[in-house]
């Protein structure tokens, strides 16, 4: 009980910071001092990734505690990479927010926080679909038996809510290649932040869920 609370409040925290990006690029795309909005949205977004990143870290490290885990963890090896990256790019993108909101380089800084982040939801997407295929390699038979209805569901609600992800980090990439050059940076930025934030609000808490859920049952 006390992991799944700790487990809701990370994803009520993930949902609230995200919908302040959208909130604050809304506002921007608006008008309204876009230049500072902009760079509090990628604080707001870099904070997303790091609710998102480390809630999934600290599950892992909970199942490599556990008796018996040689599976888990041989898992936690295969993602502790991907999800270190995914950490990186959220305090890098707080920190690059934070020296646009000094007025240096605004949109250079931001531009390159988007590509971060486009690559790194791209990433979190990925890594999420390979652990739970290499989980599921990794049950007896008669688990499979037990479990193959939820595992089915789990596969479906990954491979779906992992589409959205590297669609909206692809995007997040081009648009930021584009600010970087030059076109329209302000706009193209609070425009691919937007996207960030709203596929994060509606479907990053069923991406960690799903994940986080299939190794709660093993």
């Amino acid at each position: 009980m006390p992991d799944e609370t700790r487990r809701n409040k990370s994803s009520v925290g993930e949902t609230i910071a995200a919908l302040a990006t959208i909130v604050l690029t809304i506002l921007g795309l608006a008008r309204v001092v876009p230049d500072f909005l902009v760079a509090i949205a990628t604080i707001a977004f870099g904070a997303t990734l790091l609710l998102h990143g480390s809630a999934i870290i600290a599950e892992y490290a909970r199942i490599n505690t556990r008796p018996g885990g040689t599976a888990a963890s041989s898992v936690t090896q295969t993602g502790d990479g991907g999800l270190s990256a995914v950490l990186l790019a959220g305090a890098a993108g707080v920190i690059l927010g934070i020296l646009a909101l000094l007025g240096i380089s605004t949109h250079e800084l931001t531009a390159i926080a988007i590509i971060a982040f486009g690559a790194a939801l791209i990433l979190s997407a990925s890594l999420a679909l390979r652990v739970h295929l290499l989980k599921l390699s990794l049950t007896t038979p008669d688990e499979k038996a037990q479990r193959l209805a939820s595992d089915t569901l789990a596969g479906d609600m990954l491979s779906s809510t992992a589409g959205i992800f590297g669609l909206a980090g692809l995007s997040a990439i081009v648009l930021g290649i584009l600010a970087l050059a030059g076109f329209s940076p302000v706009i193209l930025i609070l425009i691919a932040l937007l996207a960030l934030g709203s596929v994060s609000a509606l479907t990053g808490f069923d991406l960690a869920g799903a994940l986080v859920n299939a190794y709660s049952r093993s």
